[in-house]
């Protein structure tokens, strides 16, 4: 009987493992909002940049050293007043950048927060960096403010991905 058990035991070790490692490659999706009026859920994909864009791969300060965003980004930040920590992406930083696939379209999160007053002033930055173009919501105050003029479904994607990532502040505390 122990003969049996111990190559038994290993198989399914075995095939636990490799389980885990498949689950481990898959990429994360988190469904955010509910659907009202008919309207559909967005699904984000949190995913890994792609070799030809891991200089995107960086906290928020070190972004606007890549030209070709910091190009897009200075662009935009023309539309409207932006704080100095806004405008040069100081901010707190929770962690790097990271890559966000919605819909076929493929974006660079940039998340921070005014130093010292993240519960009064945040920013959300979608680069698209084949169409080399910037979007963003900055919330100051409970006052929000879109900037790069971002189509309806760009807008209410930087709408669910602030409540998404100052959860604590816009949900309560969990």
């Amino acid at each position: 009987m122990r003969k049996i058990m111990i190559p038994m035991v290993a198989a399914v070790v075995l095939l636990v493992l490799a389980v885990v490692e498949i689950h481990g490659q898959t990429p994360k999706q988190q469904p955010v909002g509910k659907p009202k009026n008919g309207k559909s859920q967005i699904v984000i994909e949190f995913v890994s940049f792609p070799d030809q864009l891991k200089r995107y791969e960086v906290y928020p300060w070190e972004t606007l050293k890549v030209d070709d965003f910091q190009e897009a980004y200075t662009a935009m930040t023309q539309e409207g007043k932006f704080e100095d920590w806004a405008k040069s992406l100081t901010g707190t930083a929770q962690g790097k950048n990271r890559m966000i696939r919605v819909s076929r379209e493929s974006f660079v999160l940039v998340v921070c927060c005014k130093p010292h007053m993240c519960d009064t002033s945040q920013i959300i930055v979608l680069y698209d960096p084949v169409k080399k173009k910037t979007y963003s919501i900055l919330a100051v105050d409970g006052k929000f403010s879109w900037f790069g003029k971002p189509p309806g479904h760009i807008k209410d994607l930087l709408n669910v991905l602030l409540v998404e990532e100052f959860r604590a502040i816009y949900r309560g505390q969990a």
